[in-house]
């Protein structure tokens, strides 16, 4: 998270985000190799670092059992905290990302139907609303849409 600063108190927090974040996600994961023909959305989030910690605590809950209940989330990670390896071009103000979650689907078609659907009820209306400065702290949000090689 570059130009935040980080103290033992914030770092545990972050930690704690991080462990709970992937036990959920992995917590009865079907993630083998691909169906013939899947996809994965793999979506970059560049969200406010001053607003990050908050954001981890929320996503460690409501996020993830709902977006577990109604996707198949292959995954959902936050950043460690950890300085990011970079190499070659240099990246933007922003830096990497420091979320990042992968849904896999049947095909893109199936993205396209289901994704709005799940994403536009109530529910989730409700639980996305609690996103800690609302929608302007997502920076930046990258999706990319990949086939596995194994």
């Amino acid at each position: 998270m570059t130009g935040s600063r980080r103290t033992p108190k914030t770092l545990a927090i972050a930690a704690l985000g991080a462990i709970l974040l992937i036990g959920v996600a992995s917590a009865g994961s079907s993630a083998g190799p691909a169906q013939d023909g899947a996809i994965y959305e793999v979506r970059t989030y560049h969200f406010d670092p001053a607003r990050f910690e908050e954001y981890a605590e929320v996503a460690s809950g409501e996020y993830i059992r709902y977006l577990r209940e109604h996707l198949d989330i292959a995954g959902f990670w936050i950043d460690s905290g950890i300085p990011a390896e970079v190499r070659g071009a240099e990246q933007d103000e922003l830096g990497p990302g420091n979320v990042t979650w992968v849904i896999r689907w049947a095909s893109k078609a199936e993205r396209d139907e289901k994704l709005p659907q799940v994403l536009g009820t109530p529910e989730w209306g409700e639980i996305f609303a609690d996103v800690p400065g609302g929608g302007a702290s997502y920076l930046r949000i990258e999706v990319r849409f990949m086939e596995s090689l194994d």
